[in-house]
């Protein structure tokens, strides 16, 4: 099963985190193992101590396989939190054999310093892995043994109980009161901890969707407009249309319809998509608004959602860069033996509607009027008037460099002529 980006993410923190866990739980039975061989005090610790380190260190290698593997990732944390609470366990009676076993009162292993400290370790480590089962589990398992403890404890008669806490830290008494506030404290940090994990398991959640909604923007949008967009309101229906003046730019392959029937559909995208990535970094680049791909067409807008002063400008230059950028393009094609593309590029400059479009489960935010009908119209006379790129007289007005007039031309949808321009050769 394939996971989502938020998942994946998650998996390699838990995996990471639990390789963690796995050496330091190596080195602590290392070490849990050497200290019982120096001082321990009777055999069967030191059988049940090598027993327990060496049942750690062999399952190292299989839990290690199984998260590198991304394979029962779950099953190897949960067995690898047992394994700790048994080391965790045993680490009181070893103590207390150590120190002198039935001849000292089990009261020892009950007030032990260590013994909560390591809980709290413990708890750490298992949080760490950024799954709040952990934490929860590691709680729960630290209380059993503290309960048990006590348990046994209780047993001898030698054990008292007091409410002194002078007493429960210096004498052989316990105090139960003492002893609850210390359990109710571990069990308070562990269902925090918990609560914690999960708090952050839903942020990191909402961050990469965020990131991943960014990214999706970006496939659209210069980083400018992006930013602007994400500014919006919630509600994209809150947003109402704007009438803008947008410089427009529509692009199109010559005669790619005609050709690309006589190819496999894979390479025809794939011959697609390597014009697309070239001119559309070209366009964010100079600023503009991806608003569609229309099949081989490009329709991109500047000025849109932001406005700015030089946005015909940026149109033109993005044309101009286009242009140069296909003819390296296709001294890669015709190296591969794939034929050279051309393309016509219309630009005109006025008013127009931009904004939401659809319904909420398909929304668009796009370009609609007159300016991208003459956009539009430009581009198809390319071929007719024997030029790459066309402007109108509009645009050409916003520009301070000259343009090439090639006289009036009647525009399809308008009743009025238009005065139509060519960049200069040198341009």
């Amino acid at each position: 099963m394939k996971l989502s980006t938020t998942e994946e993410i998650l998996q390699r923190r838990e995996i990471r985190a639990l390789l963690v866990v796995l050496f330091l739980r190596i080195l602590y039975s290392a070490g849990m193992w050497l200290g019982t061989m120096t001082v321990g005090k009777s055999d069967w610790e030191k059988w049940i101590t090598s027993i327990l380190a060496l049942i750690v260190l062999c399952s190292a290698g299989p839990f290690w396989l199984a998260l590198r593997r991304r394979k029962g990732i779950l099953i190897a944390g949960l067995v690898g939190l047992v394994l700790d609470l048994a080391v965790y366990g045993m680490l009181p009676i070893i103590w207390y054999n150590s120190v002198g076993g039935a001849s000292v009162v089990p009261a020892y292993m009950v007030k032990h310093p260590n013994v909560m400290a390591l809980g709290y370790m413990l708890l750490i480590f298992h949080s760490a892995a950024g799954r709040p089962l952990y934490p929860l589990l590691a709680t729960i398992g630290v209380a059993a043994i503290q309960t048990g403890l006590l348990y046994f404890a209780s047993l001898d008669p030698r054990t008292q109980f007091s409410s002194d806490f002078v007493a429960h830290m210096t004498a052989a008494s316990i105090s139960m009161e003492f002893w609850s506030a210390n359990l109710f404290t571990f069990l308070a940090a562990g269902v925090s901890l918990s609560w914690i994990v999960r708090t952050g398991q839903g942020t990191l959640r909402n961050a990469v969707e965020k990131q991943m909604e960014n990214d999706r923007l970006s496939r659209y949008f210069s980083p400018a407009v992006q930013e602007a967009i994400l500014e919006q309101s919630a509600d994209p229906f809150a947003q109402r249309g704007e009438r803008k003046t947008v410089a427009v730019l529509f692009s199109d392959l010559r005669a790619f319809t005609s050709m690309s029937e006589k190819l496999e559909p894979e390479k025809a995208i794939a011959w697609l998509r390597e014009y697309h990535q070239s001119m559309v970094e070209i366009i964010f680049r100079h600023g503009g608004t991806l608003d569609k791909f229309l099949g081989d067409g490009i329709l991109a807008v500047f000025g849109a959602p932001t406005e700015g002063r030089d946005d015909a400008k940026r149109a033109y230059l993005a044309a101009l860069e286009m242009q140069k950028s296909l003819v390296a393009l296709n001294r890669k094609r015709q190296e591969r033996g794939d034929p050279p593309f051309r393309q016509g590029i219309g630009l005109h400059f006025g008013p127009a509607i931009v904004g939401n479009i659809g319904v909420a489960e398909r929304l668009e935010y796009t370009i609609i009027g007159d300016t991208v009908n003459v956009a539009s119209r430009l581009q198809g006379m390319t071929k007719e008037l024997g030029q790459d790129t066309l402007l109108s007289g509009d645009l050409v007005r916003e520009l301070e460099s000259g343009s090439v007039s090639l006289g009036l031309h009647t525009i399809r949808g308008r009743e009025e002529p238009i005065e139509v321009f060519a960049p200069p050769k040198d341009a």
